[in-house]
């Protein structure tokens, strides 16, 4: 065992890990068994639950046209349950008795045809990795019959001590393949938005950015991120006020009082607006279509940032507000106004209503969006139904 300690488990643990990371080093680590567990040959199985089919497997440690006539005949007539590995528990390391008696085993034309062969014994090892709802991984490995009969407890301890890793190799794996389906997934939302959307989580670094946004950082220069990758406004002036919009939008509701803030692009002097936005609902329990977007980022406060040109803002259709929202159709009208950048002035005069009339409105769709600002109003819509809205021409005061 002390060669095992020293040369071969922290090779493997390397190639084991590697694995983790990448699903595609998988043959590399397998194909590195051989050498420390008597020559052994075994195979990583994915087993199906819904299906009860065996949905992939990878060899190693034997010979080529073994696995070719696996593939053409043996699999049809492998004796072994599929079914059985459902039962396995992880992590404890099985005998292939387990699952079907040797006696039974042995008078098959799989055990005398194929496994006798190539040395694999009726009683060769195993461990489930995995068990979910819908699927199951067991790695089983055999080593030579030549050798394995006189050294079966230093194989089954050496085995043993690679399982713990094996199984954390197996969780990462998930995780990263979660957390890029959630990048996918997340980052298409982004794109299919119509202005530039970045997301940051609590202390401002960027996690995730559309098309549009990366324009604004390479080639408008609006925005930027540090070695630290927080995001920052790119004229230093305009930086307190950007970093303070993402601090109140990370802080609980009832302290929320994000405004718009002003952003300068460094390339050309044009004048941005940006909002700092929730990513989860606003309101306790309120509706948002911003939480599809957050599977998987875990339940770090994260914030999503969208920008325009000033001389453009968000126009969301009263309608969308309106079915949203259970305001009235005249709260919604004021509601889409005020998103799209105009005042309480001048949509009072455009629409022919009386002040009073509009700050009436004003108080309504405060009190049904349980808001208190005009602000916290614009921001909750905005968070909620952005990726409803378009970008409209903003007309220029009276």
């Amino acid at each position: 065992m002390r060669t095992f300690h020293e040369r071969e488990f922290p090779r493997l643990l390397d190639l084991l890990y590697d694995a983790a990371l990448d699903p595609e080093r998988w043959q590399a680590f397998l194909d590195a068994l051989p050498g420390p567990f008597g020559g052994a040959c075994g195979v990583l199985h994915f087993y199906d639950v819904t299906k009860r089919t065996i949905t992939g497997f990878h060899n190693f440690g034997g010979d080529v046209s073994f696995v070719t006539s696996y593939e053409k005949h043996f699999a049809s007539v492998n004796p072994y349950p599929a079914s059985g590995f459902e039962k396995i528990p992880v992590g404890e390391l099985v005998c292939a008795t387990n699952l079907l008696a040797a006696s039974a085993v042995e008078k098959t034309e799989f055990f005398n045809d194929w496994m006798m062969p190539q040395g694999i014994t009726s009683d060769h090892l195993g461990v489930s990795l995995c068990r979910d709802k819908s699927s199951v991984a067991l790695l089983s490995i055999a080593p030579h019959a030549s050798v394995y009969r006189n050294n079966r407890t230093t194989y089954e301890r050496r085995f043993a001590l690679l399982v713990p890793h094996l199984i954390r190799a197996v969780e990462i794996n998930h995780a990263m393949a979660a957390a890029r389906t959630a990048e996918r997934t997340l980052g298409t939302s982004l794109d299919a938005l119509r202005l530039a959307a970045l997301v940051v989580d609590g202390a401002g670094r960027l996690l995730l950015a559309n098309q549009r946004a990366e324009d604004l950082l390479r080639r408008d220069r609006v925005l930027c991120t540090d070695r630290s990758k927080r995001l920052h406004a790119a004229n230093c002036a305009e930086n307190s006020a950007f970093a303070a919009a993402i601090t109140c939008a990370v802080r609980p509701p009832p302290a929320l009082t994000t405004q718009p803030v002003r952003l300068t692009s460094r390339a050309s002097g044009r004048v941005f607006i940006g909002w700092a936005v929730p990513m989860r609902a606003v309101l306790p329990n309120g509706p948002s279509h911003r939480s599809q977007f957050t599977l998987d980022l875990g339940t770090e406060a994260t914030v999503l940032v969208l920008v325009v040109a000033a001389e453009c803002a968000l126009s969301i259709p009263p309608e969308v507000i309106q079915a949203a929202f259970k305001l009235s159709a005249a709260e919604a009208r004021l509601v889409s106004a005020l998103i799209a950048g105009r005042t309480l002035a001048e949509y009072a005069r455009d629409s022919g209503h009386s002040r009073n009339t509009v700050r009436n409105q004003l108080a309504s769709a405060l009190e049904k969006t349980g808001t208190r600002r005009q602000a916290e109003l614009v921001t909750a819509i905005v968070g909620t139904l952005g990726m409803f809205g378009s970008r409209c021409v903003v007309p220029s005061s009276r």
